[in-house]
């Protein structure tokens, strides 16, 4: 008895003639019509932890958060100087369902602007996002997972 195993790939329909140009059209931080705060401003704290606690499992929420943003199979890695914003879209453009930035450094991120305005670029196209943080300091990996939630879908800590 052979057993055939089968596997189905979601596929994109064909890019529209000038696709590079369509892809990412106004690149910057904010996604669009959602309001979001500034990458400048200090996060607010979030609050009583109660809303997390009403019985549903972390298991749970992190699965229904991965349904909700389509179960993406195709995954673009982090790299080193090659994961910025035009490459992102373009693995985008060849059937990558979700990516990573580069990683970033938290300690920086939340003292420079400049840093954060050049190494920290998306669009509303560039979604899912999974945002990539190296840090040794817990307080200020949590206040940059603030300031870049409302810009991405995931926080990601680089451990080495």
């Amino acid at each position: 008895m052979a057993l055939t195993l089968t596997q189905t790939r979601t596929t994109h329909s064909d890019p529209p003639p000038n696709a590079d140009d369509l892809l990412c059209p106004n690149p910057q931080h904010t996604q669009g019509e959602q309001s979001s705060p500034s990458l400048d401003e200090k996060p607010s704290s979030i609050g009583s932890p109660g809303k997390y606690l009403i019985g549903v499992s972390q298991f749970e929420r992190a699965w229904a958060h991965w349904t909700k943003l389509g179960r993406p199979k195709f995954i673009v890695a982090p790299m080193v100087d090659n994961s910025e914003l035009p490459f992102r879209m373009l693995c985008r453009k060849y059937g990558a369902e979700a990516a990573y930035t580069p990683m970033l450094h938290s300690r920086i991120f939340t003292k420079n602007p400049k840093y954060r305005s050049e190494e920290f670029t998306t669009c509303k196209e560039d979604r899912p996002i999974f945002v990539q943080f190296c840090a040794n300091d817990p307080d200020t990996l949590l206040e940059v997972a603030r300031r870049v939630e409302s810009y991405c879908d995931y926080v990601n800590i680089n451990l080495g």
